[in-house]
């Protein structure tokens, strides 16, 4: 074999070696923002359970008063609780005062991977605020939501 077949699979093998591991890096990012994604899926499918438990008659499961969604408990809108919290594929969800948290371990050392939080204001669409906390190691200096000021 010649010396430039030599070099050119050298080369190949570098470049293909480089591929390899591009890739498998933009796996893993592109895992961590989905399962972020999902969790802000999850949290904001609980926001309008709890828009629509508070709309809920009484007789029926609701909370009847059509007003107080700070009163709500994961176990009042039909989540079952392990060690008080809700847990599923995606993540750890907690709910207090109206702000639901959900957090994912995705390589399980006991540290928070993925942090999302949504917070019900009342009860239209737009009521239901949320920011994406963290993906992977990186913080997305995003702040807890706050409620908008109550137009009249």
């Amino acid at each position: 074999m010649g010396q430039q077949q030599l070099i050119l699979l050298v080369l190949a093998t570098v470049i293909v070696g480089l591929a390899t591991v591009v890739g498998i890096r933009a796996f893993s990012e592109n895992s961590a923002k989905s399962n972020a994604d999902a969790l802000m899926q999850d949290a904001v499918r609980m926001a309008s359970d709890i828009q629509a438990w508070v709309q809920k008659p009484a007789p029926f499961g609701g909370a009847g008063d059509g007003e107080d969604w700070t009163a709500a408990t994961l176990a009042d809108i039909g989540y079952p609780l392990t060690s008080g919290n809700y847990e599923n594929l995606n993540g750890t969800f907690t709910l207090s005062s109206g702000l639901i948290t959900g957090t994912h371990d995705a390589d399980g050392d006991g540290t928070v991977d993925q942090e999302v939080q949504v917070r019900v204001c009342g009860l239209r669409d737009t009521d239901i605020v949320g920011a994406i906390m963290q993906v992977g190691a990186q913080s997305s200096g995003a702040t807890a939501p706050a409620c908008a000021a109550a137009t009249p």
